[in-house]
Parts: structure tokens; sequence; C-alpha cells
């Protein structure tokens, strides 16, 4: 047996092998809260004959029955045969229960002032509609205050306070009602009224100021190495080692010096190295500086060409650090035109920490008679660092070029700077990239671009991210980004005196935001509201117009509204409407469509007036009953309704109402919503 609640009925399917020919009919018997209801079936009355010859039956407790009987979730369904000799079999329990839905699929979406849900129906055979509390707390609390929502609708909207955070709590449930439910709950944060970005995309940038490129050192650590200048040949050679004893610490050595001069050359080598041992250090250094330099005099006046390398090594330990040292320079010049590279590199570990650190920088300068200092530099720094709390990874990258020194008017210069980074701690961790580009003229201003990437996560603040692109041109941003932050809400942004839509090979915009505006080559447009618009041209595929006397009707739409049992409520008000050219006294209709969606109680009927008011106040102009009253007393309804009116001035404004009461035969003062409403006023001149 199988059995099936539909919503209305609850149908009972059993089948029979055709070899139990004695069978002469089936009883099924329905307890129910109220009565049992028996149901016979002949074993003519077959629906069908399955693969395996199996005889299908069907019967079917309808509506009627169950309601008088008092049908459950849980009903008690027994089936009984009898023979040809009219004896009965004895009854086959059938348990069966009826679940509620199971939890329904919903895509939420928020703004700043409402939430839409859009649900897809589950599958079930006696699904009715969708409940929905919102509550600022979890669990949510189920209260009329929390209660937002109870119909059919699958696209439900609820109206929220801005910059909230809410829990939404949903269930789909049958026609039994909501007393059994399979909830879910989803937390939104609504958005801030207020632009998250546009505050950022308007900060003012600082820029990145060329690297400052000072003469190489190499030059000075090689400068006494030289033979003196009025030495016309040098030639020497020394190699020494030695020990010695300096206030207690052990040193061992060894150096070696080399020079070859003759006239205006010379070349020099250079190695030092050296071995401590002290009560509470130990190290190792090496020195090994190598040049060649060429230079000669006229009176005071000199010409120098010069090529140096330096190589610098150091390891040290004491009782609670370790470090090591390493310098590399390369640097070649005329004069003051000048090339160098220098590397660094660190490590050091001790009490408070490791540390491991690399920079390196690499210029080159050229003196113009005319532009002055020419010079181009780049620098790149890394450094990782570790202790007890935290973790640090940051790379920089900085290249520039300039002309001049930034006090002629001649001082151009341009820069870019990459910073990377990655942190840790016990609480919080971020990483961020950051690209800056500059390019000015001396204090005279210029335009910097700023692209940086963020993400973020924090025991405190949550986890967020942003994305901006920002150009500064003279003191003046405009940019665009992405952000988001701990309430999962997005945010895109455009901060642009120009927002236009292309396509490829296209010559002209498709879409654009320009002072103030949108402008739009063609539309498609499911459903607009509008508060004013002057159209040009307009083709409308049906238009009404009352008396062919005005050029278009008035029409308002309003969101769907709950009319609680008992009592009123006004489901459709209107501020003042201009009747024909609002001066001569016109004649006007008003008329309201709505649905009246009574499916969350039985037998409901309610009276909706429509009042209006020309300007001597509301009068009640029209009165209509609606409902339904059924013999068993026990009916869901949901009708199309209309309420209109004639009126005669020059303005008008209006207030359809619903009040829910015992009005029709059999009817009970029910929940019951107006949906769908909307609003025409065709007013023509006299």
């Amino acid at each position: 047996m199988a059995i099936e609640f539909t919503g209305r009925d609850l149908v009972v399917w059993f089948r029979e092998h055709p070899s139990n020919g004695q069978e002469w009919q089936y009883r099924i018997r329905y307890e129910c809260l109220n009565d049992s209801v028996v149901h016979y079936v002949n074993h003519t009355e077959q629906q069908s004959t399955d693969a395996e010859g199996m005889r299908i039956y069907k019967d079917a407790l309808a509506f009627e029955e169950n309601v008088s009987a008092g049908l459950t979730r849980s009903p008690k369904v027994y089936l009984a045969t009898q023979e040809a000799g009219g004896k009965w079999s004895d009854e086959r329990l059938i348990e069966s229960i009826n679940p509620a839905p199971d939890v329904p699929a919903v895509v939420p979406m928020h703004g700043y002032d409402m939430a839409v849900l859009s649900f897809s129906k589950p599958d079930d055979t006696d699904w009715a509609g969708f409940v929905v509390w919102a509550d600022t707390q979890t669990p949510v609390r189920k209260s009329d205050i929390t209660s937002k929502y109870l119909g059919p609708d699958t696209t439900v909207t609820l109206p929220l306070a801005p910059d909230t955070e809410y829990f939404l709590t949903y269930a789909a449930y049958d026609a039994f009602g909501t007393d059994l439910l399979n909830e879910a709950t989803i937390r939104i944060h609504t958005l801030s009224v207020e632009s998250k970005l546009l505050p950022i995309l308007n900060e003012k940038l600082e820029g990145v100021a060329a690297l400052n490129v000072q003469t190489s050192t190499a030059f000075a650590k090689l400068a006494n190495s030289y033979g003196l200048r009025t030495d016309r040949k040098v030639q020497k050679a020394v190699e020494k080692l030695y020990t010695d004893i300096d206030n207690g610490t052990l040193v061992s050595g060894k150096m070696l010096e080399l020079e070859s001069k003759l006239d205006d050359f010379d070349a020099v080598f250079n190695l030092y190295q050296e071995t401590q041992a002290g009560v509470d250090f130990a190290q190792s250094q090496q020195l090994l500086t190598m040049g060649a330099k060429f230079e000669t005099f006229d009176g005071d006046v000199s010409r120098i060409v010069e090529a140096a390398l330096v190589e610098e090594r150091k390891v040290y330990v004491d009782a609670d650090s370790a470090l090591t040292l390493r310098l590399d320079q390369q640097a070649s010049r005329i004069d003051d035109n000048e090339a160098q590279f220098n590397d660094q590199i660190e490590t050091l570990v001790d009490a408070d920490g490791a540390l491991a650190k690399r920079i390196t920088d690499q210029s080159a300068v050229w003196q113009s008679d005319i532009s002055g200092a020419i010079t181009a530099a780049m620098q790149t720094v890394n450094e990782t660092i570790a202790d007890e709390n935290e973790a640090l990874s940051k790379r920089i990258d900085t290249l520039s070029a300039q002309i001049g020194d930034g006090e002629d008017d001649n001082g151009w210069e341009s820069a870019l700077e990459e910073v990377k980074e990655a942190y840790a701690a016990a609480d919080k961790t971020n990483a961020d990239n950051i690209l800056t580009l500059s390019s000015r003229l001396n204090d005279q201003g210029g335009v910097t671009l700023e692209q940086k990437l963020s993400t973020y996560g924090s025991a405190i603040d949550g986890f967020g991210g942003q994305y901006t692109l920002r150009i500064d041109n003279q003191g003046r941003v405009g940019g665009f980004g992405l952000y988001t932050d701990a309430s999962q809400n997005f945010e895109f942004a455009v901060n642009a005196d120009r927002f236009a839509i292309g396509h490829p090979g296209g010559t002209e915009m498709i879409f654009e935001a320009v002072a103030g505006q949108i402008r739009m080559k063609q539309a498609i447009i499911g459903r607009a509201t509008i508060d004013g618009a002057q159209i040009n041209d307009l083709s409308v595929n049906t238009l009404k117009i009352a008396g062919n006397a005005i050029t278009a009707n008035q029409v308002m739409t309003f969101t769907d509204v709950l009319c609680p049992a008992g009592g009123s409520v006004d489901f459709a008000v209107t501020p003042f409407m201009t009747i024909g050219d609002g001066i001569t006294p016109g004649n006007g209709t008003i008329t309201i469509t709505y649905t009246r969606d009574a499916t969350v109680g039985y037998d409901a009927s309610c009276e909706v007036r429509l009042l209006v008011d020309t300007g001597a106040g509301y009068e009640e102009l029209e009165v209509k009953t609606v409902g339904i009253t059924t013999d068993n007393g026990n009916t869901y309804s949901r009708t199309t309704e209309v309420i209109q009116a004639q009126v005669t001035g020059t303005q008008v404004r209006a207030i359809a109402r619903m009040t829910s009461g015992t009005f029709l035969p059999r009817s009970v003062s029910r929940i019951q919503y107006a949906r769908d409403i909307m609003m025409v006023l065709a007013g023509a001149k006299k």
C-alpha cells in the first residue's frame, strides 16, 4: 500500500496479484481524529495493471470527508479483503505520516531597507506556502512582530532597517498549516545607506617619490688603498699572518695587499680575514676590496675614471644570538657620472625573534649640461620576521626615473612602488598588495595611480576584503572598487565624472552615467516605478485612455498588505492626483484591482470600501463584500477583485480599506491578504 496526501484528498493505492482470484471486494477504513470513514472497492474497479501483472487499485478520502472526520498528519488506514463467500480477512494496518515539506531552496538578496527571498517550491504534494520570521537575535523569536510573511508567493519582500544584522528563519508549510515545520535560518546584514567605498575612493593619494641616490660608498672604502699621487711607479705585494690577544679576546688573521701603479693608472687588491673568540662571543669576518683608477689633474681640476668592487662578510654568535651579514658592492664612475649595484643580506636570531632581510639597489646617474642630473634607480627590500606572537613577510619594489634635482622647471620624475605584505598573529591576519605609480613636475603637481588589494581576518572584526583603483590628478580623485566586511555584504562603487559601457567594435556608448543622469540607447525593463518622466517619443502597444481625452492614465502599484483577523487595513492610499488639466473640473474614474488571498484560513470574507477626497474631505463611494461561503464551511479562496468609483473635480485622492469579519453565511473572521494591488485614475476634461 502507498498513501499520498494531495492537500485536499488522502489517496490510498494498493495492488493485488490476479492469482488471488477469490477476493470479491476490498474495505478501506480511515481512522481519523473525530471519526472513522469506511470505503469499499469492488475487485473489478482496478485502475490499471503493472508490468508484473499486478492489479492496481485506488481509493480516496475526499476533502469533505476528511474535514468532517478530522484528518490528522498521521491517520491510521486499515485494509481488509472479502472472499466470494462473504468472509472478511483480518485488517492490515498501514501507518502513515504526512511530514512537513523539506526546507525550501532559497536565494536571498538584500539592500539597505529590505530583503528579497526567492523560494523554490518544495517537492511536496500538499505544499501550501512559505512562512518567514525576521529577528535581530538568534534563536529567532516567533511573535506578531517578528512574523514577516505567511503565504504562497515564491518571491517575498521583507521591509527591514538599514545597517542591521538580522536572522531570517523560514520554512515551507502544507495543507495542515504551520504546526510542523522544517526550518532553516540564514543571517544577513542589511546595507548601510551610506556607501562604504565612496569615502575611500575620494581620499587623496600621497604619491611615490623618486629614490634618493647617493655616491657609492665603495669608492670611499678604497680611497686609502691607492698610492700617493706623486708616486709614478708602485709595485706592492704584502701578505701577513698574525695572532693577537686584545683585552682577553683571541685574534687570528690574514692580510693580503697588492698594488700596481704606473703614472696615472693605479690598481689595488686587498683581502682581510680575521677570527675572534672572547669570553662571551665569537665571530669571523672578511673584507675584499678591488679597485682600478685613472686620474689626471689640470691645475686644480681633476678627471677621474674609477671602478670599485667590495665584498664584506661577517658571522657572529654569543650566548643569546646568531648573526650573518653579507654586503656586495659594485660601482663605476667617470667624474660625476656613475653606475652602482649593492646587495645586502642579513640573518639574525636572538631572544626576541628571527629575521631574514635582503636589500638590493642599483642606479645610474648622468650629469647633463642642459638638464642637470638624470637618474634611474631601483630598489628591492625583502624581509621576513617571526617571533613568539606574530609572523611577517614583506617585499617592497621601487623604480624611479628623474631629470633634474626637483628645484628647476625641468624636474620631471616618475616612480613606481609595489608593496606586498602577509601578516599573521594570534588573533588577526592580513594580506596586502599595493601598487602605486606617480608622475610629477617638481612641486607643481602631478598624477598618482594606486591599486590596492587587501584581505583581513580578526577575532573582533571578522573577515573582509577590499580592492580599489584610484587616480589622484593634482588633488582630484576618482576610481572604483569592490568591498566586503564581516557582514558578508559586497559593494562595488565607481567614482567618476562619466561611467560608460560600450561593446567591442562599437563607436557609441550603450550605457553611461554622467552629470547625475543615466543615459541608455535602449532598455528592456520587466517592471519600473517612475516618480516623474518626460518622454519625447512614446510607442505603446496597449494604452487605456478614458474617452480619448487625456494622454495617459495615472497608475500606481502598492506592496502586498496583511489584514488581521477581525481588523482593518488601508491597502491602497494615494496622494492627490490631477484630473484632466488640473484647472477645469473634469470627470475621472478610480479603479483599484487586487488579489484577495485567503489561503491561510478557511472560509474568509471581508468588506472593501473605496473612500475618495476631491478637496472637501473623504467620503465613501463604494462598498463591496467579498469572500466565499460553502456547505462544508472549510475552503480556501484566492480571487481577483475590482472596486471602482466615478469622481468629478480637479484633483482626487483615494483610500481602499479592507475589513475582515463574518460578512457571509458560514464565513469566519480570518487573516487575509491584499496582493497585486494597482490603482488606475482615468480622468477627462469636461
